[in-house]
């Protein structure tokens, strides 16, 4: 009996050891468990410190946006033809050759004119001597020599004496093929001695004092084109920009493209312009006064439409923003900002909605420039470039 007692003591203590064992692994678990989440943390701490964005901001305020359309299309002389001759004759005298500026009028190519000169000089005789019939004819009337009928066939054949003398005169100025209107000669058909007939073109003269400019645009810009608004217009390889004025506007959309043409004249009194060279004529399309206008590159093209990114103390904070009319580098966010914002114009492409930030630079032009930044970056240029260069607009994501 004692000897059982003691074996189920001895059991109960085996027991009991090793419940204190398992139980100090378990601390001794928990405990290095728990010494290695520590050290966790503090690493993942470590490595969540962001380092600051060095940012631009602009103090958002009340501009003015002028927005423009472009046409474009090449610029036409407002005239130009053909000229054609009437009268058979070979080419005796070419007074105007090719690059002849030429007033309406003036000789561009003459025929030999000797048989018509001979023509006239004989229908001229036969008139002279039909009037003096008729004036004989008239006095021996009003003393009852001749008949009334006499005097009516006197009176017929003097018409008919002067009209043929008209015919040979004007036969005779036609052979001096001469410039419908004031321009310039740019070219010729015919060579001194060759033999013309009626119809054969000869020379072609342009009016190049006033170039047409012909374009196109859709049924949402056509409300803004009216007949009689300045246009500036720039043309290739010419420096600066020609004044100009809305001509003509369509009334009727082409049906294949459900676009309107416009016409734009320009004057060319200095023959600075080349006809045939392309222009771009600027036409101004609305004028928006005390609009919050942006830079277009500080805006950041999300999934969900666009935002930018304003400077809120040491953080960056993104706002959707809904955009309106865009010109050159600026675009009018009709809501998303306030006034008073600092827009995040340099540096945005690499922050987030959070991200840590150190204002460097504040930017002391609408267009988010500083003075030491290149001419090509701003506002002016961006335009003029645009404008001078790209018959298309540029467009942002609404």
């Amino acid at each position: 009996m004692r000897d059982h007692v003691k074996a189920v003591t001895a059991g109960g203590f085996l027991a009991s050891g090793l419940a204190a064992v398992l139980v100090g692994c378990l601390c001794l678990t928990l405990g290095l468990a728990g010494c290695g989440k520590g050290e966790s943390a503090d690493a993942v701490s470590a490595e969540s410190a962001e380092v600051p964005r060095n940012v631009r901001v602009l103090n958002i305020s009340p501009t003015d946006l002028e927005e423009y359309l472009t046409i474009s299309g090449p610029a036409y002389p407002l005239r130009g033809t053909d000229v054609s001759a009437e009268e058979s004759g070979r080419v005796d005298a070419i007074p105007h050759d090719k690059g002849s500026l030429v007033r309406a009028g003036n000789a561009l190519i003459v025929l030999d004119r000797r048989l018509l000169e001979a023509q006239m000089n004989s229908a001229n005789a036969s008139r002279d001597l039909q009037a003096y019939n008729e004036d004989r004819t008239r006095r021996l009337l009003e003393s009852n020599s001749v008949s009334r009928i006499e005097m009516l066939q006197a009176e017929t054949q003097l018409k008919a004496a002067e009209a043929a003398a008209r015919q040979a005169a004007i036969r005779y100025e036609r052979a001096v093929i001469k410039a419908p209107f004031d321009g310039m000669v740019t070219d010729r058909f015919v060579e001194p001695g060759q033999l013309v007939t009626p119809g054969m073109p000869v020379a072609r003269i342009i009016d190049p004092y006033v170039l047409k400019l012909k374009g196109t645009v859709t049924e949402r810009d056509i409300a803004h084109v009216v007949k009689g608004k300045p246009a500036s217009v720039a043309f290739d390889g010419v420096a600066g920009v020609a004044e100009g004025r809305v001509h003509w506007v369509g009334f009727e959309a082409d049906p294949l493209t459900g676009k309107f043409q416009v016409e734009v004249r320009i004057e060319n009194k200095d023959l600075k312009l080349h006809p045939g060279v392309i222009g771009r004529a600027r036409i101004l399309k609305a004028r928006h006064e005390d609009a919050i206008t942006i830079p277009r590159d500080a805006i950041v093209l999300r999934a969900g439409g666009p935002v930018v990114y304003v400077a809120d103390g040491s953080v960056a904070r993104q706002r959707p923003v809904r955009l309106g009319a865009d010109q050159g580098l600026m675009v009018v966010v009709e809501s998303g900002l306030e006034l008073g914002d600092l827009l995040i114009v340099r540096g945005q492409r690499d922050i987030h909605d959070g991200s840590a930030i150190l204002v460097q630079e504040k930017a002391v032009a609408a267009d988010g420039s500083l003075p030491a930044d290149p001419s090509v970056v701003t506002q002016a240029h961006t335009v003029s470039e645009a404008w001078q260069d790209s018959p298309s607009r540029g467009g942002v994501q609404r």
